[in-house]
This record gives structure tokens, sequence and C-alpha cells, in this order.
């Protein structure tokens, strides 16, 4: 990856006595790839729900099993709801350091207790999803997704707090771009999700929610039936609605 251009003002963070800077930086480079396995996996798994059932095809095993079973969908709506509260205070932070208008993130990291609150609060959005139950169902197709979104942002937060690791400004820049990337990428995939939440929730009864996270303008993340493109919440919500 070639050096980007930045302002050289920012002091660079003391690296911890023994540590190579540099040696900091494969592992953030590591990322990039898994980040897009995961988040591949998932739109590719999510994206077979939306043609199953879409036509008036026989009623074999395969597409039954798409059928949503409105008590599951109603408790992942539940559990999706408590981890986007605890998600988006996250995300809307993070834009500070990692901005989404395309310009550079600052050198100057903002502090380590930060950090660790942003480690934290993406640690328990994660325990609401659990681990999978292995059916083939929509439940667990949505919730697949919702997962590796989780995980990538975490992912992203575990690279912003290495970049305070790399001395050397150029490196540490990269690295600050990776952890942007995997922020963008954790709301493309959350996005995707979580539209196919509110299709199942649609089908089962529980009528819309939108679950967004806050994401770009133009930055690919779904907003469909009206709610609000850049932002995590519906218009006067306060962050997801049912009706």
């Amino acid at each position: 990856m070639s050096a980007r251009q930045h302002s050289p003002s920012a002091p660079a963070p003391k690296t911890p006595e023994g540590r190579d800077p540099v040696a900091a930086a494969p592992s953030a480079w590591w990322l990039t790839g898994t980040s897009l396995t995961m988040a591949g996996a998932a739109v590719v798994l999510l994206s077979g729900m939306a043609t199953a059932g879409g036509g008036p095809e026989p009623a074999t095993a395969a597409t039954t099993a798409y059928q949503p079973d409105a008590d599951r969908v109603g408790e992942l709506v539940g559990h999706t709801r408590t981890a986007h509260e605890g998600m988006v205070p996250v995300v809307e932070a993070m834009e500070e350091f990692l901005p989404t208008d395309g310009s550079h993130p600052p050198l100057d990291l903002t502090d380590a207790s930060v950090v660790h609150s942003w480690r934290t609060d993406v640690r328990e959005a994660a325990d609401h999803f659990g681990g999978p139950s292995g059916d083939d169902t929509v439940h667990e197709a949505v919730q697949a997704g919702l997962t590796s979104s989780v995980r990538l942002l975490s992912m992203s937060v575990e690279a912003y707090a290495g970049a305070a690791l790399v001395e050397d400004e150029d490196l540490r820049m990269d690295t600050l771009h990776i952890a942007m990337d995997l922020r963008d990428q954790a709301v493309r995939s959350w996005s995707v999700a979580a539209t196919h939440l509110d299709m199942a929730s649609v089908d089962t009864g529980h009528g819309h929610v939108h679950l967004y996270l806050p994401a770009a303008p133009d930055s690919g993340a779904l907003r469909p039936d009206g709610a609000e493109a850049g932002s995590g919440r519906d218009p006067g919500s306060g962050g997801g609605h049912d009706h």
C-alpha cells in the first residue's frame, strides 16, 4: 500500500519499548482480507433469501426452510434493537477519528479509554446474537449477517487501537485507513442483514423495523422504505420503529 499524504503536524505516539512499529502493520493487512471474506459470505447468504419465495414455486423442503418463524423473528428483532442501541454511539463517535467524507483520519488518536469503551460496547452487542444454530432458516441467515457485521466493527476498533503502536506516520496512516475500510464494511454488512430482518419482520406480522447504522451518503448502505440515508435512525423514531 502506498503512503498517503497527510499533515506532519500531529506528533506520533510513543511506541512501547521493544515493540517494532513496522511489525504491527502486517496484522492489519490480514484484517482486510478476512473482513471482505466475512462480508462477502454474509451478502451471498442473505441475497439468496431475496429470491426464495418470490414466485409460485412448489412447496419443497428448500423453499419451506425460508419461511420465517414469527416467534424467532420477533426474538431476533428484540436482540437486534438492543445491540443496535449499543453500536450506533460507537459508529457515530468513530466518525470524528475515521471520517466517512473521504478525508484522511487524524494521526493524533483519541484516548485509550475511549477505544476501550468502543471495544466494550461492541463486545456487548455481539453477546446478543450468540452462536449459530446450524439450521437453514431466515432467522439463521439474518443472524449470521448481523454477527459478521459486529465482528467487522470489532476488527475496525482493534485496527484503530493498533495504529497507536505504529510510530512511522505513513504506516500509521495506512493502518487508520484499514480501520476506516473495516468500519465501512461493517455498516454495509449490517445494512444488508437489517434489510432482510425488516422483510422477515413484515412477513411475520411484526411490522417494519428500521435498525440501520449511521453511514455516509452514497456509501452503498441500503436505506429502503423511507429510512434516512446517513443515519441509524428513522425520522422521529430514535433508532427504529414498527408499524
